[in-house]
């Protein structure tokens, strides 16, 4: 337990490891209809289940941190920005916890909170090691602006997640798909806010803690570009977000759209991971900034051994 985890650079290639296939659109981003026209800000314990908080073990005091949020795609894999993995001083990846509802360092039990007269509570969260990570090979922490183009990464597991009512997988984006379709729409985004990974949380208020939910409108990166982000040029592979300050999630929180089919929404899948966020200049607004999922759709089933 803890050990670092391996690090590679793989494009064509496929992890050794034999794994069932990526869940169908049907077995993956299970949706609730009526949760989405709830506006809560705290989720319910089982929505948007598979996000996953990453955490680190501190190599000069040996603590454990959490700086990163992860998204389960698959019962042994699970997608992450690579900076995520290159850029945390003193910090190992080591360790993904699903099923968590609440950001304590209580691994051990399950989380309960008092809704509208109700005790809802889940199950012990599944505290999973890191096998091994894989980041895209064109992804460069530091140098080309270019490089940040690819910040994106998948961690292996050691073993397979087991699937709950508070722990599943989400689907990837659908084959073909515009890359275009999501400009000007608002989209789901969830996860835990920043604030959330200190030590002294028994300071802060309790209801900080727990996953949250709002929604994000995106913008075209030609806007983008040339209002908020015109210092750090934006590229294809990148989605940026324009709104009202919010408070900030973890960086890998994901950014969500849902299928439609016969009238219903049926599944959510991911459009998106955070990686950075910014201020507009002279503008009481916020940008959050995203790695398109669809460009790195094959990038992804390539890196997973199918039996």
């Amino acid at each position: 337990m803890l050990a670092a985890a391996k690090v590679f650079y793989i494009i064509y290639g496929v992890l050794p490891v034999f794994l069932t296939a990526i869940q169908g659109q049907e077995d993956c981003g299970r949706l609730r209809e009526s949760q989405l026209y709830d506006r809560n800000k705290i989720t319910s314990p089982d929505e948007y289940t598979w996000i996953g908080r990453v955490g680190y073990k501190n190599s000069v005091n040996g603590t454990i941190e959490f700086h990163c949020l992860s998204v389960l795609i698959h019962r042994q894999f699970a997608i992450l920005p690579a900076h995520c993995l290159l850029n945390i001083p003193n910090s190992d990846a080591t360790f993904i916890l699903f099923g968590d509802w609440q950001a304590k360092q209580n691994f051990i039990e399950g989380d309960c909170r008092k809704v509208k007269e109700f005790l809802k509570c889940t199950s012990p969260p599944q505290m999973v090691d890191i096998e091994e990570l894989v980041v895209h090979p064109q992804y460069k922490s530091s140098g080309t602006l270019n490089g940040l183009n690819f910040n994106i990464a998948l961690a292996k597991l050691e073993r397979i997640v087991e699937f709950t009512d508070f722990v599943q997988p989400i689907c990837l984006p659908p084959v073909g798909e515009d890359k275009d379709k999501h400009i000007g729409q608002r989209l789901e985004w969830a996860g835990f806010d920043k604030a959330r990974d200190v030590e002294d949380l028994e300071l802060k208020n309790l209801d900080d803690e727990w996953r949250v939910k709002t929604q994000l409108q995106i913008a075209s990166l030609q806007f983008c570009n040339s209002t908020i982000w015109n210092r750090r040029p934006l590229f294809e592979n990148h989605l940026c977000s324009v709104g009202d300050k919010k408070s900030g999630l973890l960086w890998g929180s994901p950014l969500m759209a849902f299928e439609v089919f016969d009238g219903k929404p049926r599944n959510f899948y991911l459009v998106g991971i955070q990686i950075s966020s910014i201020s507009a200049p002279g503008e009481d607004l916020d940008s959050f900034l995203f790695m398109r999922i669809l460009p790195f759709r094959s990038w992804i089933q390539k890196n997973i051994k199918y039996n």
